[in-house]
Formats: structure tokens, C-alpha cells, sequence
């Protein structure tokens, strides 16, 4: 969280020292039709060793990407459009004991998709507040596997698969900046706080029929460009 804010506060501020007085009277009319997308990359590689109070050590991997393309039309302040946004999410996690007993596999992959219209108010030449709102969906597939060590070399285990699926309704509220190119485009960099409550969630396995809910805050980044 105070990475985020640290992020967005050095871009503003190196957008507004990069720009001139001069370049900002020229270029700051973002008028029209526009178009755009942001991006979103995450990886993590985490290690845990046993220690006291667990004999297991686990290694998980997770890889995370994120495309929100837009379109919409600004006029005086004021720029409406609609917003496609498409997440996915890989994890691969190994829990194995120290001893070699036991060792438990998971995969999991998902997909978060969801249409939205937003609506920004645009300021001060280069930045911006928004808001929306829109409907999306989620699913998630899991691969689990148990394998248990028997003396002679001999092993047994067991597997399990599932799959489940959610809808229901998302919202979005944050701020960026727009920074001037040329012939039109601009680069774009936006913190942004999305709430999806997902429900009617259903699946195989016993899960039965559950409601989710997520908050996720992210720092974007993209390009953008106005049609004067």
C-alpha cells in the first residue's frame, strides 16, 4: 500500500517537472475520441523452510498479468467510456515434509474478466479522477496431488480436480496522470482500488454453492490517445 502511494506521488511529480508551462498550454487539450490500455505483470517465487511447529517445507510460484483496454469520448471535463479488463493468475505450490513422507502438488489457474463504464473528471491538464462500474466473472480451475512414501520404494496417493465459477457485480474508483507524447498519444500511470463481489459461486468438488468477495489496489501503467 505505501509502496503504491510512493510510486504514483514520484510519477506525478516527474510528470509535472518534465512538462513546461509552454508544452502544457499546447498539449493539454484531451478532447474527443480516445483510446487506450494499461498493463499489470506480478511474479513471486516464495521459499518456507520447517522450523518449529511445522516439519514441511513449501516452495510456491506465482505469475499474474493483467490488460485493461478502453474506449471512450471526452468533452469539456468530463470523459466517458467503456472498459474491457481480462486477469490472469497461474500458482504452482510444492509442500513437501522434511523427512520425504509426504509431498502435495497444487496447480491452480484463473481467469477474472469483466466490462465496465467508467467515467473521469480531468484536471489540471494531466490528471485525472475515476469512477465505474460494471459486471464481471471469474473461474478457477485446481489440480491437487498427494503422494505418500511407503518403505521398499513404493509410494500411494491420491488426486483431486475442480473447477468453479462466479459472477457478479465490480467497481472501480481511482486517480492518474496522462503525460504527452506526440501526434496524440500519451503516457498514462493510474492508481486504482477494484472491489468484485462474486456471487452465486459454484463448482465441482463439495463446495457447494459459496459467495467471494476481493479488493485489489493497484499502480498501472499504459499508453492512451485523443482524437482532437
Amino acid at each position: 500500500m505505501k509502496a503504491a502511494k510512493a510510486w504514483a506521488a514520484l510519477a506525478i511529480a516527474g510528470g509535472v517537472a518534465l512538462a513546461s508551462p509552454a508544452e502544457a498550454r499546447a498539449r493539454s487539450q484531451r478532447t474527443g475520441f480516445n483510446f487506450g490500455t494499461t498493463v499489470r505483470m506480478l511474479g513471486t517465487n516464495d521459499h518456507t523452510n520447517a522450523g518449529e511447529g511445522s516439519d514441511k517445507n513449501t516452495h510456491t510460484e506465482t505469475n499474474s498479468q493483467l490488460v485493461s483496454p478502453y474506449v471512450g469520448y471526452a468533452f469539456s471535463a468530463v470523459n466517458l467510456g467503456v472498459v474491457y479488463s481480462n486477469e490472469s493468475r497461474t500458482s504452482d505450490s510444492t509442500e513437501a515434509a522434511e523427512d520425504g513422507s509426504t509431498t502435495t502438488q497444487r496447480q491452480s489457474d484463473e481467469s477474472t474478466s469483466g466490462l465496465s463504464v467508467f467515467a473521469r473528471f480531468l484536471f489540471g491538464d494531466y490528471f485525472y479522477f475515476e469512477a465505474g462500474g460494471g459486471l464481471y466473472e471469474d473461474n478457477l480451475k485446481v489440480h491437487s496431488e498427494v503422494k505418500n512414501s511407503q518403505t521398499g520404494g513404493a509410494f500411494t496417493g491420491s488426486q483431486d480436480d475442480y473447477q468453479v465459477k462466479g459472477v457478479g457485480p465490480g467497481y472501480q474508483l481511482g486517480g492518474g496522470l496522462e503525460l504527452p507524447i506526440s501526434g496524440g498519444f500519451y503516457f498514462t500511470s493510474s492508481y486504482q482500488v477494484r472491489i468484485v463481489q462474486l456471487r452465486d459461486y459454484k463448482g465441482g468438488s463439495n463446495l457447494g454453492s459459496k459467495r467471494s468477495g476481493t479488493q485489489s489496489r493497484e499502480l498501472l501503467f499504459g499508453l492512451a490517445y485523443y482524437d482532437k
